[in-house]
């Protein structure tokens, strides 16, 4: 039975990079998907430019969602996106954040069900410059070791997404928070060898280090993790 994919991109004002994040969604090669965009009432071009690309998703046959209202930030904004979700599994490509290829849903998802599985992942290249980066190898198994994993290369199940929302207290690490309340839910992860997500090295968690090292100690006592 065919997996439908639900891809989801948190925006706002973000006319620089939304265009690149949905191509990226575009030209995916695989058939079963729905592409969710959640706009934060962005006040710039964003909104002009993903009404631009809305026929061209229809006429591939990528069921089409965009969303424009307030939220209280990136991860109530993705809780939000969620519950317009209608696929299978759920992935979250932010604006500016974008698949390594057009081929890396179909390989994951082609002629496999996954039925064992609750979160599939894989890694993540980081952009340094335009020519240079670095893979971010992800490992489950580290991930109570303060090793985080992106949230842009890992495939989660709807309907978990559903029972464990984002925790949006936090600004920086919910994501990490969640990955690690489903860990200690005894989901399964299931990693796949391959690059799923390029991301540059400028998102609110790179730009906000302070808030970012306060928000993990505070992970760190609520999951007791190693320091």
């Amino acid at each position: 039975m065919n997996q439908m994919i639900s891809i989801v991109t948190i925006c706002f004002n973000s006319e620089n990079e939304i265009e690149r994040t949905m191509k990226s969604v575009l030209y995916q090669d695989y058939k079963y998907i729905e592409y969710v965009i959640k706009d934060g009432n962005s006040k710039d071009r964003t909104n002009r430019i993903v009404k631009k690309y809305q026929t061209l998703f229809q006429n591939k046959g990528i069921y089409f969602q965009h969303i424009i209202s307030e939220d209280q930030g990136i991860y109530d904004a993705m809780n939000i996106a969620v519950k317009n979700c209608h696929g299978d599994w759920v992935i979250f490509m932010n604006s500016g954040d974008f698949f390594y290829n057009n081929t890396v849903v179909s390989d994951i998802f082609n002629n496999r069900t996954w039925h064992k599985a609750d979160v599939i992942y894989g890694n993540t290249l980081f952009r340094l410059t335009r020519n240079r980066g670095i893979i971010a190898n992800h490992d489950i198994n580290l991930i109570e070791n303060n090793w985080s994993m992106c949230h842009q290369s890992l495939f989660t199940r709807r309907e978990l997404l559903q029972k464990f929302p984002f925790d949006s207290q936090y600004r920086i690490v919910a994501d990490y928070d969640q990955a690690l309340r489903l860990k200690r839910e005894r989901c399964s992860f299931q990693k796949v060898n391959l690059i799923i997500s390029v991301m540059d090295r400028e998102g609110m968690s790179i730009k906000l280090i302070s808030l970012r090292t306060k928000e993990n100690n505070l992970l760190t006592d609520k999951y007791a993790l190693k320091r």
